[in-house]
């Protein structure tokens, strides 16, 4: 078993191995499920096919976007993304 420290802003974080054997990506989502008071269970919540990445929702309806919309489209992480798959 890994052990994680937790930070002084109540952050834990992950280890390489478990980022690339869970295939963790920022943003991903987890539930927490609370057993007997002192164990703690991350489950990985996967996306359905319906909640699409933003880019994709651009490119499937350019005309329909708005420009605050495209503002806050974080570019390296999209990028980080196309390459990590």
């Amino acid at each position: 078993m890994e052990e994680i420290i937790v930070d002084d802003k109540y952050k834990i974080h992950f280890s390489k191995e478990l980022i690339n054997l869970f295939k963790i990506k920022p943003k991903d989502r987890f539930h927490i499920k609370i057993e007997n008071k002192d164990k703690i269970v991350l489950e990985k919540i996967k996306k359905s096919r319906k909640e699409k990445d933003s880019l994709i929702e651009i490119l499937d309806s350019p005309a329909h976007i708005s420009i605050d919309k495209l503002k806050h489209i974080n570019l390296n992480a999209v990028e980080e993304e196309l390459w990590t798959t």
